[in-house]
């Protein structure tokens, strides 16, 4: 017999608990593309931690916690247990000091090749001249490879916006421009070619970055104008929404 999952309020409860983990790394200098100095790549993570349970009850909310689809990993720090709730991750490129952008991101797996249209010789910086506005915030281009959420943790309102949300104002906090390529990373390998679902997945994988202040570029492409408050806009909104569990 396995212990009941957490209920919604549950989870919710737990939002004040949570902590953002941040984890980058860049080269001191260039050995090939792939090490240009000026490229930074990133990760960070949303984390609860599990305290160490006293009585019963407190046992039984962890061993709820600790059910399948609540987390995407667990660890251990310590003699502590932590659980992944969300994890993001991605590049940067500083347009100031990288030079040679489309070799950087071809070095890189090909998830990178689908942000190639950003850019264009033509343009302030290497970046596309329909971008260019974008340059009065800042000369870094943030694109975020994968942001992935524990499946308890959907359908909350919102609650892995607000996490990618907050993520945001650390990682993007120089930014002149923010972009993602939405797709639904989840369908397993044997439906890829479910062009159905591929479909309508990737609709709502789509809706919910325009929410966050996202807009279609091109080629699947969604970025984000920093120096426009639609962002800012809708993460002061989550906050409002979730305020009681914050």
């Amino acid at each position: 017999m396995t212990d009941a999952a957490p209920e919604r309020v549950e989870l919710l409860m737990s939002l004040n608990r949570l902590e953002l983990r941040f984890d980058s790394a860049a080269s001191l200098v260039a050995s090939d593309a792939h090490d240009d100095p000026a490229t930074l790549e990133w990760g960070c993570r949303a984390v609860l931690p599990l305290w160490e349970p006293d009585d019963e009850e407190a046992v039984a909310d962890n061993a709820r916690l600790l059910g399948p689809g609540v987390s995407l990993a667990q660890t251990f720090q310590g003699q502590r247990q932590e659980l992944t709730i969300l994890s993001m991750s991605g590049l940067t490129l500083d347009l100031w000091r990288i030079g040679h952008i489309y070799a950087s991101l071809d070095s890189r797996d090909a998830d990178y090749e689908h942000f190639a249209p950003l850019f264009d010789k033509s343009g302030d910086l290497g970046l596309h001249s329909d971008l260019e506005e974008c340059l009065v915030s800042g000369t870094h281009v943030v694109i975020i490879d994968r942001a992935r959420i524990a499946p308890a943790w959907r359908g909350l309102g919102g609650v892995g916006r607000l996490l990618i949300g907050r993520m945001l104002r650390w990682v993007a906090s120089q930014a002149a421009l923010v972009a993602t390529h939405p797709y639904p990373i989840d369908i397993p390998v044997d439906e890829w070619d479910d062009r159905t679902r591929e479909t309508r997945e990737k609709t709502v994988v789509q809706r919910t970055w325009q929410s966050l202040g996202f807009e279609s570029f091109r080629e699947d492409l969604w970025v984000m104008r920093p120096h426009l408050s639609a962002h800012d806009d809708a993460v002061e909104r989550l906050e409002a929404a979730f305020g009681r569990y914050l």
